[in-house]
């Protein structure tokens, strides 16, 4: 039974493939990364390899290059396991080493095309007739030379060593010459191109970079959320809500990561109307030194920062993630303050620090990508 290698970063695609191959009664392997490849290469032996091109680290087209540079694996059939395609593709591809190209999402027809092609291509040359069993001709009967005088067979033995030598003469220099000079030229151009593709897409993932942060940029110029108020309550829920349809539309597949930030506020006790004291925030033109408490301890910051409403909770429980969108919820508590509190404690009222700690009252959102 053949043996498949898979390399791919993605579980779907490498799940998916093997599924196809083992229907056509092959064996797979699988690996996420080209390192990991040429580390199972090191030891076995597998019968093709099916590649993706975009992987983190090494792309595929380096580890087709590594693979054929390895004269014990080089004859190993590699194809491409790919979305891209087209005619320039596929001649980078060949010219780099690679077999045949199988284009994602793949399906059983286009499967067997690639295993046909494959099987094709190792159909060995017929052996030679002794081998195989077939009697030796009979010698021919003497020639006209072997009679000729020794004049006539000099002349035939020129005649015979100088036709063979006009065929290695200039101009079979010049075409022999000419062939490897196009060959030169065309590897000269798949490696510029190639060069250019990747330059390309290299200034296309630095503008998808930039764009996510001004994204998120934009989703983050929310005002805080009052003292008291739980954080993922009220318009912050409101704006996931939003948040989530909008991306869903646009097609977006990842992580939205929801990161809770509380402030740490100046209390005091006061006494309330029915004669109990409560930490509650003084008032604001009071000195600095009448706080009593500042901020919380470091275990309740963290349940304090992502505390959900009855309404936030039931939201979360009836989110599925179907659309391809999960959620991640962080408590950060006081530990990373978004605006600075005040360094030079002279002159500041309780009015000023509760000003810097409302400005840490808030709720932030990230997205990640599926890779």
């Amino acid at each position: 039974m053949q043996l498949a290698l898979i390399v791919d970063d993605s579980k779907t695609a490498r799940f998916s493939l093997t599924k196809m191959l083992e229907s056509f009664n092959i064996n797979v392997n699988a690996v996420e990364s080209a390192e990991a490849a040429l580390e199972y290469l090191e030891s076995e032996s597998p019968d093709m390899i099916f590649m993706d091109h975009m992987m983190p680290g090494m792309d595929g087209f380096d580890a087709v290059k590594a693979i054929k540079a390895n004269p014990d694996r080089s004859a190993i059939p590699i194809i491409m396991h790919t979305t891209k395609d087209g005619h320039i593709y596929r001649g980078q591809a060949k010219a780099l080493g690679a077999s045949d190209i199988l284009v994602k999402p793949a399906n059983n027809e286009s499967l067997q095309s690639v295993l046909d092609y494959l099987s094709a291509s190792q159909i060995e040359e017929p052996e030679v007739a002794s081998e195989a069993g077939i009697d030796e001709p009979e010698p021919a009967p003497p020639s006209e030379v072997d009679s000729a005088p020794p004049g006539q067979v000099a002349a035939a033995a020129y005649q015979t060593v100088d036709q063979p030598q006009s065929a290695n003469g200039p101009l079979a220099w010049v075409k022999k010459h000419l062939l490897i000079l196009c060959w030169a030229l065309l590897t000269l151009w798949l490696l510029i191109w190639h060069f250019l593709f990747q330059q390309q897409l290299q200034q296309a993932q630095e503008k998808q970079t930039r764009l996510m942060s001004l994204l998120e940029w934009g989703i983050n110029q929310q005002r805080a959320y009052d003292y008291g108020e739980r954080p993922l309550s009220g318009d912050r829920l409101v704006f996931l809500e939003r948040l989530v349809e909008q991306l869903g539309e646009s097609g977006f597949k990842g992580k939205v990561i929801i990161e809770g930030h509380i402030g740490a506020f100046c209390l005091a006790s006061i006494t309330l109307a029915d004669g109990s004291d409560a930490l509650m925030l003084p008032e604001p033109e009071l000195p600095l030194s009448a706080c009593e408490v500042i901020g919380v301890s470091s275990f309740e910051e963290q349940s304090q920062s992502v505390a959900e409403s009855t309404a936030f909770s039931l939201y979360k429980q009836s989110f599925d993630g179907s659309d391809g969108i999960s959620l991640e919820i962080r408590g950060v508590g006081t530990a990373s303050p978004l605006e600075p509190y005040p360094e030079d404690l002279t002159g500041i009222t309780t009015g000023d620090w509760n000003t810097a700690a409302l400005a840490n009252n808030r709720v932030l959102f990230f997205l990640e990508p599926e890779s």
